[in-house]
């Protein structure tokens, strides 16, 4: 579906704010330092880093150290980032409600692995 990047914002505002609502509180305090940001595309070099095969579909990507990998002495550490790409999540859907709803799995997906959940387990619970 045709989006402008404007109103694309809005609905990754809109879903995030409120999975974020939705996390048990300190979940949400350990979320409060991701950082959500939105590209056009992913590069050639990221469809390559996340070893995908040509025609498979980048909706979004994690880059960062999980919370479970981190150590007390770990204050350097730069942000984690989600990052959700314009271009294939409003191609997802025909819809608003479906575009919608890619942007929300994605960001669950997302957010997971910032806790530690691996493609594995997240397919396993039926969010790979």
């Amino acid at each position: 579906m045709r989006m402008s990047r404007e109103r694309f914002e809005e609905l990754v505002v809109q879903e995030e704010q409120d999975l974020m609502a939705r996390l048990p509180r300190g979940l949400q305090e350990d979320a409060q330092d991701l950082l959500i940001e939105i590209a056009d595309r992913p590069s050639a070099d990221e469809m390559k880093d996340f070893d995908l095969e040509p025609g498979e579909t980048l909706y979004g990507a994690y880059l960062g150290v999980p919370l479970v990998e981190r150590r007390a002495d770990d204050v350097l550490l730069a942000p984690s980032r989600i990052w959700l790409f314009h271009e294939p999540l409003t191609s997802s859907g025909r819809t608003e409600i479906e575009v919608r709803r890619q942007i929300r799995r994605t960001l669950v997906h997302e957010v997971a692995h910032h806790f530690g959940m691996s493609e594995d387990e997240l397919e396993q619970r039926g969010q790979g």
